[in-house]
């Protein structure tokens, strides 16, 4: 059925969390999670502000949701990296040779970056535990004085935008959540609480996109890559130039916290802002070793990785999943709160959003699933109250080939 306007269920009043204390125990709403009413359901065609990654998730095919090449990172933004752990190579165990530490992995990042200004921290696009171990060291710099967090993901805007026109983490500095509007991978949850927290400890959020206005149409792949990486670190070696005394955290996606030039001759952004500055960042990989033990614990460099790549590199255990979730969110703290089955639909695909009572549909949820006719999968979330939004987005229907 097609719904062209949003349209209210009637209130919603549930404490839903598996394996939590009864429906007599809500006078301590603490202990998990509520939903209230009134759920807000509406059709996917009446958005506005998720249009660019619903359209992503349309295109997927909910009953062979990776014959679609690329659908890994869309998957992932609608929390089903359940789906794609099995085939991307993001997941795959590459068994890292482990290094002995002095102490936990936190500890030792900070010790060593009380030695710079500037750590950079890459993620793979398709795990959201590498945003969850961001969210804990921006925690852990924050009080030594690591003041900007400089993320690759955030909408860069043109000198001259309108006001209205500009992302909300720049228009409106002071809300404790980000917007869709604010870049392309804050749709996922987990993402968009790595801003929630920065935003509560004080971090200065910097956009250091480049965009490319004179792009050559006939650019090789190599030369695309130069350039978007020069631009990046020029805008980065700007920021520091023009605020001496900051001190940067800056979130990346894999190879551009590479710190030294490839065997050949390629050259990432941290090298390039490296050169530029003189600054000798302590770069941290997420991505080149996974799987080597059954908790985050530093490895080697890996013998294929040039010497000097990363100065930490931090390997994941193998991922596990709890009612189609990722086991890391409950060892964080989150709860598997189960979703009702007439929220299913019968064919294609339906969003589910859980946001804080009280908050406007345009920011990032505290969790977002995408949910198929016959999947039992749960919403996670940490102790508290939640109002619900769910988007149909209507039988699924191949995209058409154009001509």
């Amino acid at each position: 059925m097609s719904i062209t306007t949003a349209t209210r269920i009637a209130p919603l009043l549930i404490f839903l969390t598996l394996g939590a204390p009864s429906m007599a125990e809500e006078k301590h709403p603490a202990r998990g999670v509520r939903f209230v009413g009134p759920v807000e359901r509406m059709a996917a065609a009446s958005l506005s502000e998720l249009s660019p990654t619903i359209t992503l998730l349309a295109a997927i095919d909910p009953m062979h949701p990776l014959d679609q090449e690329a659908a890994g990172q869309t998957l992932s933004l609608f929390g089903r990296e359940d789906l794609i752990a099995a085939s991307s190579t993001d997941y795959q165990a590459n068994r890292c040779a482990p290094l002995k530490a002095a102490s936990d992995v936190l500890t030792e990042i900070e010790r060593r970056a009380r030695k710079t200004s500037v750590v950079i921290i890459n993620e793979s696009h398709e795990r959201s535990e590498h945003r969850g171990f961001s969210t804990a060291l921006a925690t852990r710099l924050r009080p030594l004085g690591f003041d900007t967090l400089a993320l690759e993901t955030l909408s860069p805007s043109m000198p001259g935008t309108p006001e209205q026109y500009l992302p909300s983490f720049v228009r409106q500095p002071t809300l404790p959540y980000f917007e869709d509007g604010d870049g392309h991978y804050l749709s996922e949850a987990g993402y968009g609480r790595l801003g929630r927290r920065a935003k509560a400890l004080g971090y200065h959020f910097l956009a250091y996109e480049f965009i490319d206005e004179h792009q050559a149409a006939d650019a090789t792949m190599e030369q695309r890559i130069a350039t978007r990486e020069e631009g990046q670190a020029r805008n980065l070696a700007a920021y520091v130039h023009d605020h001496p005394g900051a001190k940067l955290l800056i979130h990346v996606g894999y190879s551009h916290a590479t710190e030294a030039p490839r065997a050949d001759g390629t050259r990432w952004m941290a090298a390039r802002f490296k050169e530029m500055t003189g600054i000798d960042p302590l770069t941290i990989s997420q991505t080149v070793c996974r799987g080597g033990g059954e908790k985050v614990q530093l490895s080697a460099l890996p013998a294929d990785e040039p010497a000097g790549t990363f100065d930490i590199v931090v390997d994941h255990p193998t991922a596990r999943f709890v009612h189609g979730r990722p086991a890391w969110r409950q060892q964080a703290g989150d709860l598997p709160a189960s979703i009702p089955r007439a929220f299913y639909p019968t064919n294609g695909w339906t969003v589910v959003e859980a946001r804080p009572v009280g908050e406007p549909a345009a920011s990032v949820p505290m969790d977002r699933i995408a949910i198929r006719a016959g999947d039992d999968v749960a919403l996670m979330l940490p102790p508290g109250r939640y109002q619900l939004r769910v988007i149909d987005m209507g039988p699924w229907r191949a995209p058409r080939v154009s001509d």
